[in-house]
């Protein structure tokens, strides 16, 4: 299975938007075709991030949050990683490679010091949803 963390703007645009690709994202997810790896700085993150944005349905927000912590594979990290140019996005860095993803998925591919660090692909969400129509057409 393939495992993979996601950043806090795709589920932010996942729950804007019901058609794009970021929404894809989180439907593929929940129907068990890849793992999303979170660490508890990340569901802090994710909770304080949508829980503030008016926008988006409460409802729509808890059950996602809640569906994370039940099926959200976890993952400790030390914290101590340093790597990005935005200190925030260090902890999905940590969490991707601490949790031997194969795969960060972003919209923010620039804040990442490459498009691979240490084994774990750094990629838009389109690059993310071809991979899984692959793996999972064949």
């Amino acid at each position: 299975m393939i495992r993979a963390v996601i950043d806090t703007n795709l589920l932010v645009s996942g729950l804007l938007n019901d058609s794009g690709a970021p929404a894809k994202l989180i439907l593929r997810w929940l129907k068990g075709q890849f793992d999303f790896l979170i660490s508890d700085e990340i569901m802090n993150e994710y909770a304080y991030v949508l829980h503030h944005l008016p926008e988006i349905d409460p409802q729509k927000v808890s059950d996602l949050l809640a569906e994370l912590r039940v099926s959200g594979i976890r993952v400790a990290i030390p914290g101590t990683l340093q790597a990005c140019k935005d200190v925030d996005d260090d902890k999905f860095l940590e969490t991707a490679v601490t949790g031997q993803a194969e795969y960060l998925v972003t919209k923010n591919t620039k804040h990442f010091p490459h498009k691979t660090y240490q084994g774990v692909r750094i990629v838009k969400v389109s690059k993310f949803l071809e991979e899984l129509e692959k793996q999972f057409s064949s």
